[in-house]
């Protein structure tokens, strides 16, 4: 099992047609020799009509627990009036929804309830698995793309955004067009093995790998790090709490003490071993397939610091050889490396695209659901499509009790040289750079709410602070906070500049 795979731990199955793996003691006579304790029958018969086939609790639950997952199943009255919200909440609470198709059979609003999930959660990672007794899973393939816009993943795999819905045929039905590679056997063993096979697929690289592969560090940590957080803190917590100027900045402290505990689980738990040379070996082979290793090979191969067992490798090989060991490690200079890059962009499968994607993540994250509050690292645009970037040290911008300054310094949008990447309102990335003259700072006021700190206003991802004047100003995004202070010190740097008088002869190099 991969992390991919591995992440999968829960499960919930929604569909109108459940078997009773048990029956009634009023149904059991007198002379029955089969005990209470004894497993049901699992025998599942071939249904007469298209979606009559019903889902065994026990079997599914029994294949799903010995593959790691966790599976509750909900059978649905046969006219749902809130199926859709079942769905929903359903698609919150499990790793995995699984779904059957034609639900209820009058009126079946499954695919209404699929495409709810897709445009409530856009950004939410969600997989739903469709597991119906239709004789055509190509029919319901269609119907999605169709009738929600999913995209073709694979032959039954479809995305739109974040939502990934997966096709499978229940056991039994007949299906069309040899689909029966979708279909488990007689039983439901062979399942979540399948699943687990089209989750590996539709998430494989190293950027994946790493995520869930640190998603489960913390899970696995979490009962550690809980016995840490326990009561016995709690006096000196509340001391500190009330020792501070403002005892609400502790919650801020404390969520950063339970992230060192999270960053300390990752290290345990050695999740950065995919970055190792032999297990990036396959991404690096898979975005190089398509691309132009020779450019860069030819590059390499000028450099007179290239040893002569790099030299004797074929273009490909060098190129990820060059790639997987650093250019550093091979004996290339920095100008020669900044030389490199066009070449080394060519050698790397949608390369532009994914490095500007790398960029904005480094550089800059989202706001999230949680009104911003106006602060330093904030990025704001004002009416006139102007760019700025807040500058207000943190603690001035909480315990406000009156309207207050803000420093804003120019940011420029599309920059020739970029100093970091940021994403704009309408989801394009764009490079920035940040304008430190003390000339052209700005200085805007703003009112502070009730939570004594100018908090914006509007929804997710549409916010907005208002100064005194009743101008808007859109927050973009929020640059990462070793980058916000590494402008701040550049705005130091520039205010304590000091132009002495010296020699113009010696300064220009005549002593030399």
């Amino acid at each position: 099992m991969s992390a991919i795979s591995d992440y999968f731990r829960t499960a919930l199955l929604i569909d109108d047609r459940v078997a009773a793996d048990y029956r009634a003691l009023e149904q059991l006579g007198g002379g029955s020799t089969r005990r209470l304790y004894e497993e049901p029958t699992s025998d599942l018969h071939e249904p007469l009509a298209e979606d009559e086939t019903p889902v065994r609790p026990a079997d599914l639950v029994r294949a799903f627990l010995a593959s790691g997952v966790v599976c509750s199943v909900l059978e649905t009255e046969e006219e749902p009036s809130d199926l859709t919200q079942q769905v929903l909440k359903g698609a919150l609470i499990a790793d995995l929804l699984i779904l059957d198709w034609l639900m209820p059979r009058a009126n079946p609003m499954t695919i209404k309830a699929i495409d709810e999930v897709a445009t409530k959660h856009p950004e939410r990672l969600t997989v739903i698995v469709v597991f119906t007794g239709a004789h055509s899973l190509s029919g319901v393939v269609q119907r999605l793309i169709d009738e929600c816009r999913f995209e073709t993943i694979d032959e039954f795999v479809v995305r739109r955004n974040n939502t990934v819905v997966l096709v499978f045929g229940k056991p039994g039905p007949k299906l069309t067009g040899h689909e029966d590679r979708r279909q488990p056997g007689r039983s439901y063993r062979d399942l979540p093995e399948m699943i687990c096979d089209d989750l590996d697929l539709i998430f494989k690289g190293l950027m994946p790998e790493f995520a869930f592969s640190g998603i489960n560090a913390l899970r696995e940590s979490a009962p550690r790090i809980l016995a840490t957080f326990n009561e016995e803190l709690d006096a000196g917590a509340l001391i500190h709490r009330a020792l501070l100027p403002d005892p609400d900045e502790a919650a801020m402290q404390f969520i950063r003490l339970l992230c060192s505990d999270m960053e300390l689980a990752l290290r345990d738990a050695d999740v950065t071993r995919v970055w190792d040379v032999d297990a990036s070996s396959d991404a690096l082979a898979r975005v190089a397939e398509s691309s132009d290793a020779a450019s860069l090979a030819a590059t390499l191969r000028r450099s007179p610091k290239l040893t002569d067992d790099f030299e004797a490798l074929d273009d490909d090989s060098l190129v990820k050889r060059a790639i997987a060991d650093g250019f550093v490690r091979i004996g290339l200079g920095d100008s020669a490396i900044s030389k490199a890059i066009t070449d080394l962009e060519a050698a790397m499968a949608e390369s532009r695209i994914s490095s500007e994607n790398l960029a904005v993540l480094m550089d800059s994250s989202g706001f999230g659901n949680t009104p911003p509050r106006l602060e330093l690292g904030v990025v704001v645009r004002d009416a006139e499509e102007r760019y700025w970037l807040c500058v207000q040290p943190l603690c001035d911008s909480v315990r406000l009790r009156e309207p207050r300054a803000f420093p804003l310094i120019p940011v420029c949008v599309d920059a020739s040289k970029p100093e970091a990447m940021i994403r704009l309102s309408d989801g394009t990335p764009a490079g920035i750079s940040f304008v430190t003259n003390l000339h052209q700072l700005v200085m805007v006021r703003f009112a502070p709410n009730d939570a004594k700190a100018v908090v914006a206003a509007g929804t997710s991802p549409n916010w907005y602070f208002t100064d005194e004047k009743g101008t808007r100003y859109c927050a973009i995004t929020r640059l990462r906070p070793d980058l916000a202070a590494h402008v701040v010190h550049t705005l130091g740097a520039a205010a304590t500049r000091i132009g002495p008088d010296q020699s113009e002869w010696l300064r220009r190099g005549g002593l030399s």
